[in-house]
């Protein structure tokens, strides 16, 4: 009697080592992929790539690990090869452009209970007497800075917009330690139009964002907007934070059977960690309460948010909506590849929207 009795006690003992190791192996993989994925020092890995491009900072030496996430992080945001093409000149003389404007900096407060920062480039200097009433409020994608929008708000100052830039969770400036893949960055949104409200006088606003901005953009119309909000675009946004991280991971990083099991890990830290899951992060699902008229842009060679996901969020928009695909650009090259119809697509929807 006694030896089964430690018989069950050792068979226990075993059970629960086994359950102890696959829970810390579970959360230690989830808080892995966290890092890796939603962390500071993730969205920090292309800043320093973007500056060095710039032309603005010396490259700071890194370990073979972190030139391996560079690379890779690289792959995943469509940008790898971006930088040897024809036109990347035009991208840095718009961050050159941004940088010597001196960008005014802001702070408001955010319905999440933390100070939010953007930066601000007044048309004033191109209004004269009369200043402009247009804002763009523009969002970066993942990795990036604002400063990275340099391109798109040089257009706009040129069509009279003044352009307001907030940091992304977890990028810049941010208070926040993690990446919402714009699940938060939807409500910051929010309050960047309430200042613009409360601080001018009948601001006509315009959302644009790229990549993971244009998912933001996406999340934000999704919630109650006010009238002055005359449209939003979407270039190059995902259907959801889940999806692009599963497309990422089969396709990148070459999961294959693990993909599943360790997304569901991340979901759980993340929950933990950020109070929000990939799947919480949905563009589609938002989409379908939108009321403010959507343009979404795509280039159908993006490799790192695939063409069909226009076509889901398309279909998904409860609201007025137009779609501009670009033939063989990649993530978030639709400006640069056909930049005459690009203005002629965007600058025609937001005059259709503006001054119906």
């Amino acid at each position: 009697m006694h030896m089964a009795k430690q018989k069950r006690y050792k068979f226990l003992k075993s059970i629960l080592s086994v359950a102890t190791a696959a829970v810390v192996a579970y959360f230690g993989f989830g808080a892995f992929l966290f890092n890796q994925t939603l962390s500071r020092k993730a969205a920090d890995r292309g800043y320093i790539k973007e500056d060095i491009l710039a032309g603005m900072v010396v490259p700071k030496k890194k370990s073979v690990l972190e030139k391996l996430f560079v690379k890779i992080a690289g792959e995943a945001s469509g940008m790898e090869g971006f930088f040897e093409t024809p036109y990347f000149p035009v991208y840095q003389e718009g961050v050159k452009w941004y940088l010597e404007k001196n960008p005014e900096k802001v702070v408001t407060d955010s319905p999440r209970g933390i100070n939010i920062h953007a930066e601000i480039i007044r048309a004033d200097d191109i209004c004269g007497e009369n200043p402009s009433d247009l804002w763009l409020i523009c969002l970066h994608g993942y990795s990036g800075r604002i400063w990275g929008s340099g391109p798109i708000v040089k257009k706009f100052h040129a069509w009279g917009f003044n352009a307001l830039m907030p940091h992304a969770c977890g990028h810049g400036d941010s208070e926040d330690r993690f990446v919402s893949m714009g699940w938060f960055d939807r409500l910051d949104a929010l309050a960047w139009i309430d200042y613009l409200n409360r601080e001018y006088d009948n601001p006509k606003i315009v959302l644009y964002g790229g990549s993971m901005g244009g998912a933001t953009v996406m999340m934000a119309v999704g919630e109650e907007l006010p009238e002055n909000v005359v449209c939003a675009i979407a270039d190059s946004g995902y259907t959801s934070a889940y999806d692009v991280f599963d497309m990422q991971a089969r396709t990148t990083f070459h999961t294959g059977p693990i993909t599943k099991p360790g997304l569901h890990a991340l979901n759980t830290v993340a929950r933990l960690r950020a109070g929000f899951s990939l799947r919480d992060a949905s563009s589609a699902a938002q989409l379908e309460k939108a009321k403010t008229p959507v343009l979404f842009i795509h280039g159908d060679a993006d490799k790192a948010v695939p063409f069909h996901m226009m076509q889901e969020v398309y279909d998904a928009a409860a609201c007025e909506k137009e779609m501009f695909a670009a033939p063989g650009a990649g993530h978030g090259e639709a400006m640069y590849y056909y930049p005459e119809r690009f203005d002629d697509a965007v600058r025609g929807f937001i005059d259709r929207h503006l001054f119906k």
